[in-house]
């Protein structure tokens, strides 16, 4: 029982190992407006284009500029989405023609043509102990 103990106890460390802090800094295009900061962080392409499967954050969007953390990230290659929840009525509202009315914005301030950009255009790598991106909202 207790080598039992002692084998757990080395594997929760090694457990740990690879994941660390990501941290996003996002400009906000109309800091005036509050509401509510959705970010949706995505692993891979599927869940990037269904948003199952992501990481998501909200931060109250007060200021020029928000910060959100995420801790327990596991290293790799991950998308960002995010948008700028005006009304906080947690759906991006667009006109009829589907174009957002809220701001919006994508990692590495990636922009698609007719829709979001590929996961690829806003994919970005989480590394070591603390990795920051930085994005602008758009709109």
């Amino acid at each position: 029982m207790r080598l039992l103990l002692n084998v757990a106890a080395l594997l929760i460390p090694c457990s740990l190992l690879g994941q660390g802090r990501l941290t996003i800094e996002v400009s906000l295009s109309k800091p005036e407006a509050g509401g509510v900061l959705r970010l949706a962080v995505c692993p891979d392409e599927a869940s990037y284009t269904s948003e199952r499967g992501c990481r998501s954050a909200e931060a109250k969007a007060s200021g020029p500029t928000v910060r959100v953390e995420l801790t327990g990230m596991p290293e790799g290659t991950y998308a960002l989405k995010a948008f700028h929840d005006v009304n906080s009525d947690g759906a991006l509202n667009t006109n009829w023609m589907g174009i957002p009315k809220e701001p919006y914005g994508f990692g590495n301030d990636a922009m698609g043509s007719f829709g979001p950009p590929d996961f690829r255009a806003a994919s970005f790598t989480v590394a070591g102990d603390h990795t920051v991106i930085r994005i602008r909202m758009k709109g």
